[in-house]
């Protein structure tokens, strides 16, 4: 059995922690006893608000820049590093060339992930004693917190596979024991199913309460793992969750695609789950990035010295867009200048836009989560550049149309259901309805291939892209020239863990 130190970050635990713009500013408060803190149910509130918090920290935090997206995507067809040089953010370099190494892996990742399930685990503890509360709120609470440390423990799962898994937090010094990607696998569906049980989750929530868990959020995080798993004898069930979110019509598409990434496009009826962000209120320095904000993302894969309209002029030239990407689209998809900004032709429009090139540029930027001219205009303070208040857009009822179309064809159901799922999400990308006579020509049969295209073009530089081709089969085929092989879906573990271990924990053979 392998066990391992680890050391979680604790820090901000009881700082203000808010996951919507409007929602939950709390109090600060550091040195009441945790069994006292949480024994009621305002305290246990904050503390289930001091979980959620950590979601907000990937972009930067620790001194490190890891954006799920981003780090997702490096891996991926899609994208190139970019910045200054090959030393700016080593690892992300290293990782699209899948020669990352225990001292150049995004070690932050690690320690924002286990903060959050140190956090949920502690409302965990006491959900169940905590006074003041009905039973649908005990209840809803323990379904938030479950739900929260499976997201943690899925990317933990989905980056490094074979991690320390722990559901009671120990004190002091420990030893955590490290469990095998399957095992893990096993445990974030436990968390999962019994989160989804009953009606502990709410359908839908109210405005000021943007940014926590609903029913369909865990549906959708189950389905990701399962189907990242490939996980046959659990496709009925997730399948059975994409229909219910559907036959729900809570939801629908944005018929605009391009508005979806505005601020009049954050919680709109196509968003299922995002990760808040805001410019105002907002206490998030350099200094103290744990503390509530905005995000840096934008400023991260902002054009560097740029001069003209609409987009914000202080970039720092990461994750330059590979030109085949832009070509994977129909010249009439709204999807691509959409999500891509294609400079030379921007010029076109704005010859007097300017920019200065950085390394590895290709002309092409990730037009949907660019930094605005206007996108930090109420913040006050001395970092507006970290303080974008661009949403990280989670799941996308695009995304549930097209895995359930998915998964229909892989447990053989009916054809014409999958076909129609794939076809509404193609429909809207051309401006048209699935019913349009001028859409008879565009309209795809429902195969894996077609859904992996689609997939690729509807969810392009979000963070779907090597995800999909690992599960596919295909990561080797598309990306074995830059040196992928199976042994590198699991990144290596940070070497300060090894070095906690002392000699306990076993590496990733990457």
């Amino acid at each position: 059995m392998k066990k391992i130190y680890i050391i979680i970050a604790l820090v901000g635990l009881f700082v203000t922690a808010s996951c919507s713009s409007e929602f939950l500013n709390v109090t600060p408060t550091t040195e009441i006893p945790e069994d006292e803190y949480f024994d009621d149910y305002e305290k246990l509130m904050k503390g289930l608000m001091a979980a959620y918090a950590p979601m907000q920290w990937a972009d930067f935090v620790f001194g490190g820049y890891a954006p799920l997206q981003f780090v997702s995507d490096v891996m991926s067809d899609d994208v190139r590093v970019g910045g200054a040089n090959e030393t700016d953010i080593p690892y992300l370099h290293l990782m699209r060339s899948f020669s990352a190494t225990p001292n150049y892996t995004p070690s932050t990742l690690w320690v924002t992930f286990y903060s959050g399930i140190y956090r949920a685990n502690l409302v965990l503890k006491y959900v169940g004693t905590a006074s003041g509360m009905s039973s649908s709120s005990r209840s809803r609470i323990r379904a938030e917190a479950l739900t929260l440390r499976a997201w943690n423990y899925s990317w933990l799962w989905k980056l490094f596979g074979n991690v320390p898994y722990y559901t009671k937090n120990p004190s002091g010094p420990y030893i955590i024991e490290q469990y095998d990607a399957d095992r893990v696998y096993s445990e974030i569906l436990k968390d999962l199913d019994s989160a989804l049980e009953g009606s502990a989750l709410p359908k839908v929530v109210k405005s000021s309460e943007y940014g926590r868990f609903t029913r369909a959020a865990a549906q959708m995080l189950r389905a990701n793992v399962v189907m990242y798993q490939k996980d046959e004898t659990m496709y009925g069930t997730v399948l059975a969750d994409l229909r219910e979110i559907i036959s729900s019509k809570l939801y629908s598409l944005r018929p605009d695609f391009s508005s979806i990434w505005t601020d009049a496009g954050e919680w709109c009826q196509e968003s299922i789950f995002e990760v808040n962000y805001t410019d105002s209120p907002s206490e998030r320095t350099w200094e103290s990035p744990t503390k509530v904000g905005g995000s840096v993302f934008p400023t991260l894969i902002g054009i560097n010295g740029y001069s003209g309209p609409e987009f914000d002029a202080g970039g720092y030239g990461f994750e330059p867009v590979e030109k085949s990407l832009y070509e994977a689209f129909d010249s009439d998809d709204t999807r691509r200048d959409a999500t891509i900004l294609c400079f030379s032709k921007w010029q076109q429009a704005h010859p007097e836009a300017t920019y200065t090139p950085r390394y590895d540029d290709t002309g092409y930027f990730n037009r949907k989560y660019l930094g605005r001219s206007d996108g930090h205009s109420r913040y006050n303070g001395n970092a507006p550049e970290l303080n974008f208040r661009n949403n990280y857009r989670v799941w996308r009822y695009s995304e549930t149309l097209l895995a359930a179309s998915e998964l229909i064809l892989r447990t053989g159901g009916p054809q014409a259901e999958a076909d129609s799922y794939l076809n509404e999400v193609r429909a809207r990308a051309f401006g048209m309805k699935v019913t349009d006579a001028a859409f008879a020509s565009r309209k795809r049969t429902a195969t894996l291939d077609n859904i992996l295209l689609e997939n690729r073009l509807e969810f392009a530089l979000e963070g779907h892209r090597f995800w999909d081709l690992v599960r596919f089969g295909m990561a080797g085929q598309v990306l074995g020239e830059r040196g992928y092989t199976d042994s590198k879906k699991w990144l290596p573990i940070p070497q300060s863990e090894i070095d906690q271990a002392q000699g306990t924990l076993k590496q990733n053979q990457y």
